[in-house]
């Protein structure tokens, strides 16, 4: 069973999750997962635009970045890896199916994942977007 949040499924688990974290554990990082479909083979295809939209991305979202790596595979698609202090944003693309796969994980309370989400998703202009946000690292926070 899914419900339904900011537009993507939550699974029972993450429920779970969120009903614990009410209940004194916090999580530790925050992982957005989303499946992008009918996005533009031309963007899905173009290495240095995908660098500097999930660069900008985590500026946008208050990240510090320490490095990135995208790599083009012939004859076409792209994986590229940004790493930020709080961890990563991550993208892989099929443009022969107009689809991107793409990874948002941040840990801390000062980076804001959704934005960095919402500046991807304008750049791709996918028709269709599945996402969903996992807690992880799911701790106690009393004392």
């Amino acid at each position: 069973m899914f419900k339904f949040n900011l537009g993507g499924l939550i699974s029972p688990v993450q429920m779970l999750a969120e009903r614990v974290i009410s209940r004194g554990l916090k999580a530790i990082g925050r992982h957005i997962i989303v499946e992008a479909f009918g996005c533009s083979r031309e963007v899905l295809d173009n290495p240095m635009l995908l660098r500097k939209t999930l660069m900008d991305a985590a500026r946008k979202a208050n990240m510090e970045i320490c490095g990135e790596i995208f790599h083009e595979f012939n004859p076409q698609g792209v994986t590229g890896v940004v790493v930020v202090k709080e961890s990563h944003l991550s993208i892989h693309t099929w443009p022969e199916f107009g689809y991107a796969s793409i990874d948002i994980f941040t840990c801390g309370s000062y980076a804001d994942p959704w934005k960095a989400y919402d500046h991807i998703i304008k750049a791709l202009r996918p028709k269709s977007v599945q996402v969903m946000e996992l807690k992880r690292g799911i701790i106690w926070s009393g004392g």
